[in-house]
């Protein structure tokens, strides 16, 4: 694999990465027609009714991923004036990228058994989830490209 390849494979990782984002990650459906869906950035409620605590219900998933985001981004653009930096950023957004996404897996997996163990409750894997999965790969094959490139 070439160095332009690496690099477009890093950079679809990083639009991936940006367009999971604002696509929801999971939904819940309660009884009494509530639905929690959960985004990167937020969490909406449909139907909510009065009890229900005022807010967001999640935590906010989507810094952690912008974060290796944007290393992968940096890592892009070093390539050209420092191709050893480069190479090791690309490395490390990558890898913290996976375990963003292992611990994101995770939350959403307990909020699955959250949702399940409630009678009437069902649970959704949204399209943003599958997508940071694809998104981890791509840039994770980019990164590794990069390091074989250069040995």
């Amino acid at each position: 694999m070439g160095r332009a390849t690496a690099a477009a494979l890093l950079a679809v990782g990083v639009v991936l990465t940006a367009v999971a984002q604002v696509l929801p990650l999971y939904s819940s459906s309660y009884t009494g027609g509530v639905e929690v869906v959960v985004r990167a950035w937020g969490t909406t409620i449909i139907n909510k009714p009065g009890d229900w605590p005022a807010g967001e219900l999640s935590p906010t998933y989507g810094i952690p991923l912008t974060v290796t985001a944007v290393i992968a981004a940096l890592a892009i653009a070093a390539l050209a004036w420092r191709p050893e930096v480069a190479r090791y950023a690309a490395l490390g957004g990558a890898l913290a990228q996976v375990g963003a996404l292992g611990v994101l897996v995770a939350l959403v997996m307990s909020e699955r058994g959250h949702a399940v163990g409630q009678k009437g409750a069902s649970f959704d894997f949204g399209i943003g989830l599958v997508l940071l999965v694809v998104a981890t790969v791509v840039a994770t094959a980019g990164a590794v490209g990069l390091q074989r490139e250069a040995a």
